[in-house]
């Protein structure tokens, strides 16, 4: 191979490096992109659910809506909504005990202690005190 031959070799041999070098830059960038994309989609469809339900909205109204703007299925939006509740009584009684003096590693504390999740994912009665937490905590205290 002579020189000339070397340097047409060696040109286009960076080239192809090159272009597949930019090819997988913009591959990973694209990734990327979708990956936001669907993660603002899953964020507005929580925000949905939560708006609605902190509006007071009917479960089976609520359930409608979002099949219909954001295409999701009645069972898939039946177990998000069921979720969501769940979800707001923990907050709603974090929110009261934050008010009531309790640091993050106090209320931390009490939720483990009184396995307040599991009560509250287990027991739809609870569900009913989210807008009476100070019920609620004593419920949760009292239901060992």
């Amino acid at each position: 191979m002579n020189r000339e031959e070397l340097s047409a070799f060696l040109k286009g041999g960076l080239r192809n490096g090159l272009g597949a070098l930019r090819e997988g830059i913009a591959e990973a960038h694209f990734e990327r992109v979708d990956e936001a994309y669907f993660e603002a989609i899953e964020i507005g469809v929580s925000n949905t659910i939560s708006a609605l339900h902190d509006a007071n909205v009917k479960d089976d109204e609520i359930i409608r809506v979002m099949n219909k703007y954001w295409g999701i299925p009645f069972a898939e939006a039946e177990d998000r909504l069921l979720i969501e509740k769940s979800e707001s009584v923990k907050a709603s009684l974090c929110h009261y005990l934050k008010l009531q003096g309790y640091s993050e590693q106090e209320i931390r504390r009490f939720m483990i202690h009184n396995n307040v999740g599991s009560k509250i994912s287990n027991n739809k009665e609870l569900w009913k005190l989210k807008n009476n937490p100070e019920k609620l905590m004593k419920a949760v205290e009292e239901n060992k």
